[in-house]
């Protein structure tokens, strides 16, 4: 059975949660000076945070639209 566009989209965002929320997890974990180094070098100087929040902001309306 062929998968519809709009799924595979779906899927691949469900895998991007789950990969972000384990790379905040794993930031956490980190000591301050690794913390730092990591938010240092983010291009919106603010670790893992955004990477993580944006796609779970439009989840929910996605999910019940599709």
């Amino acid at each position: 059975m062929a998968v519809s566009e709009a799924e595979d989209f779906l899927y691949h965002l469900k895998k991007y949660m789950e990969y972000t929320t384990e790379m905040r997890a794993s930031y956490e974990h980190l000591s301050d000076n690794h913390k730092k180094t990591v938010v240092d070098s983010s291009p919106t100087k603010q670790g893992p945070k955004p990477y993580q929040d944006m796609p779970t902001l439009g989840h929910d309306e996605l999910f019940d639209q599709f």
